[in-house]
Parts: C-alpha cells; sequence; structure tokens
C-alpha cells in the first residue's frame, strides 16, 4: 500500500471518530437538557397545588373582612422541606379596665358549713324569725347524769306523749350498764339527740387537760358505738366553763337559763323528808313540790346563798335553755305537767335537740362559745 492510500486510510478513521465524539456530546446535552427540566418541575407536576396544611398563611386583613381564610401559593423555588407547623399570629390583647380599688375591702370569709337561716336572726324575739315555726316559741328540753332505767324510760314515755324531741347529756359510767345503753339508743333512734356529760362526771376545775381530753373521748366513743354518731356539743358537770375547760373541750358548750332544781327539790330523798314534815303522803309530797316549782316559785338556800327561783312555766320564753334531770321519776312527772300546761294555755311551743335548736336562728353552732339560750352565749359575741 503506498504512503497516499495510507493517509486517506487515516484520514478516514479520524474523521469517523470525530463523529462518534460530537454525537456522544450531543446525546450528553440532551440528557443534561432533560434532566434541569425534570428538576425544576414541581413534584407531581405543574399544576398540582401544593398541600394547604403546610403553607397556609392567615392574612390578618382577610381574617377582619372574609369568612374563608386568604390562601398565598408558594413559589416553586421553595425548599423541598416545608415545615410542619405554621406559627401563629399572636392576637392583639384587649386592655382590661382597670377598677377603682376598695380603700378597706373586705376579706371574703368562707361558706359556713351549715345551711344559713333563712332570716337574720332576732335576739330575744318573741318567736321564732324562721319562716318554718312563724309564730312559735322554741325550747330546748336538757335532761342530765342519765341514762338511768325507770326514769330515763320514763322521761322518753312523756317526749313521746307531747311530740317533743330534747337532748340528753350523758355520763359513761351510766352507758356501761347494759339496760341504760339500750335506752340511750332508743332515744336517738326516737330523735332526740345525745350528748356527752363526761364519762365519769367529776368536777372539771380540779382537772388538767389530759384528764379533760380523757373525760371527753371516752365517753364520746361509748355514745358512738351506741348510737352510731359522735356527740357534737358538751355540757361539763357542774356548769363550769373556764377559758381552760372551753378551749380542751373544742365543742359547744351547752348551759341553760331555766333551772328547777330538780336536782334538789325533786329527789325520793327529800320528797319524803317533805311528806314526813307537811304529814302528806309521798305521792301528794310529790305532786305540791311540782306545783311550787313549775308554778308558783321557791326561795331557797343554795350552795350557802339565800336565792329566788322563779316559777319554770312563767320563765319559758322562746329561745330558752331548760334543764332537768332523766334520772329522777319526778321529774318525769314535772315535765309531763309543764307541758301540758304549756299546750293549754298557749299551743305554740315546740320542743327541739340543741343542735336544731340553735340552727333554726343562728348560722352555725360555735365551738368553744357556752350556751346560755339560743342567742346569748359565753364569752359573750
Amino acid at each position: 500500500m503506498n504512503e497516499s492510500t495510507k493517509n486517506t486510510n487515516r484520514n478516514r478513521e479520524n474523521n469517523t471518530k470525530r463523529g462518534y465524539i460530537i454525537a456522544i456530546a450531543v446525546a450528553a446535552v440532551i440528557i443534561i437538557a432533560l434532566l434541569v427540566i425534570i428538576i425544576k418541575m414541581p413534584k407531581g407536576g405543574p399544576s398540582r397545588p401544593v398541600p394547604t396544611e403546610n403553607v397556609v398563611i392567615l392574612s390578618p386583613a382577610a381574617t377582619e373582612t372574609q369568612s374563608t381564610p386568604e390562601v398565598t401559593t408558594v413559589p416553586t423555588e421553595v425548599p423541598t422541606s416545608v415545615p410542619t407547623e405554621v406559627p401563629t399570629p399572636v392576637p392583639t390583647e384587649v386592655p382590661t379596665p382597670t377598677l377603682e380599688p376598695t380603700p378597706d375591702p373586705t376579706p371574703t370569709q368562707a361558706p359556713p358549713t351549715v345551711t344559713p337561716s333563712p332570716k337574720p336572726r332576732i335576739v330575744d324575739g318573741k318567736t321564732s324569725a324562721n319562716p318554718a315555726y312563724e309564730g312559735k316559741r322554741l325550747v330546748a328540753l336538757t335532761f342530765d347524769d342519765g341514762p338511768q332505767v325507770g326514769a330515763t324510760e320514763y322521761m322518753l314515755d312523756v317526749l313521746k306523749k307531747h311530740g317533743a324531741k330534747a337532748t340528753f347529756f350523758c355520763v359513761g359510767e351510766q352507758l356501761e350498764y347494759g339496760p341504760a345503753a339500750e335506752l340511750t339508743k332508743r332515744a336517738a333512734q326516737e330523735g332526740h339527740q345525745i350528748a356527752n356529760h363526761s364519762y365519769s362526771h367529776p368536777a372539771f376545775g380540779k382537772l388538767t387537760k389530759e384528764e379533760i381530753l380523757y373525760q371527753r373521748d371516752t365517753n364520746a366513743q361509748l355514745i358512738e358505738k351506741i348510737t352510731g354518731k359522735a356527740p357534737t356539743c358538751f355540757r361539763v358537770p357542774g356548769g363550769g366553763r373556764g377559758q381552760t375547760v372551753r378551749e380542751t373541750i373544742g365543742q359547744p358548750i351547752v348551759m341553760w337559763d331555766i333551772d328547777p332544781l330538780d336536782w334538789k327539790f325533786l329527789t325520793s330523798s327529800y320528797i319524803k323528808s317533805y311528806a314526813k314534815e307537811h304529814g302528806m303522803s309521798y305521792d301528794e309530797a310529790e305532786s305540791r313540790i311540782i306545783d311550787i316549782i313549775l308554778f308558783e316559785g321557791l326561795h331557797t338556800d343554795l350552795d350557802g346563798e339565800y336565792i329566788w327561783s322563779p316559777p319554770v312555766a312563767e320563765e319559758m320564753k322562746h329561745g330558752s335553755i331548760l334543764l332537768f334531770h332523766d334520772i329522777y321519776p319526778a321529774s318525769a312527772k314535772a315535765v309531763d305537767r309543764l307541758l301540758t300546761y304549756l299546750e293549754e294555755n298557749y299551743g305554740n311551743y315546740v320542743y327541739l335537740p340543741f343542735d336544731d335548736f340553735i340552727l333554726t336562728e343562728n348560722d352555725t353552732v360555735i365551738p368553744g362559745k357556752v350556751y346560755l339560750t339560743m342567742w346569748r352565749t359565753y364569752p359573750s359575741d
């Protein structure tokens, strides 16, 4: 092969190689252009909107004038990672009007634990201010030192006869006797209030705080065991009401404003001596003494002091607390005669357990207060 032929063949091969290179370059350019177009196109096609839950922007102007929020379309150059939460515009705070402060604000008191009276209390009113007892005279009958078999049973029969409810201040040592405890259970079942009169009836002025608490708590446990309800008020033996006693007891302490002195004049020993002195039978003497206590009044030497005890029937008024003892049968007879007389001559007396009696015209029964009547307390209000 001559030199010219070789050159011709070499030129043909070079042209073929250049053709292949140009074709490859053109193909590469086309591929790159297609890739650029594909990359710039929105995902899911050019006509598909961006999901609204991630790109909705509420325009403040739109919220004020339109019911449908204004939507702004995100341009295609937005990065592919769209935030999952859109910040909520901070609402404009509406200024709260400032009230003029009260110069001397009155502290708000917690509501009482009991239902307040329908009407404000009327101290020493002649009849009840409570609409439920309009025109009625409310009295608390209270009985000390029981229960006593025979006498307490008689007293319960008298109260049932007259539809009266009372408060029995029981002594713990009496409650430990089975039949007497059954009388207390009966009293509770018949709607009477069972209250605490200490365990052994000591003189409280001579006791330490620990001894006072023993007297209170031991008897309270007995009462709750018998009746299923813990006592809510206390009567101190002898009527003591010193500061140490009040603070240690920690319950309302019940005194009285009418004392018939039955513990002195209606005992069987006194009736016997009176009958002998006046030439009477026991029953005649008992009846005569009851009449003196209820309707005539008596002068007596009490604890070395000469006193006048007014007739009980005349002392009975709305708000009174009457003291008797349910350990003397003669006391039950006296209560029967008194209630009969009031029914026949007035007809408007109502007898309530102590707590109910106080709450008819007071907001609450106050621990540490000594109650002399429905309203009169010591220390005074």
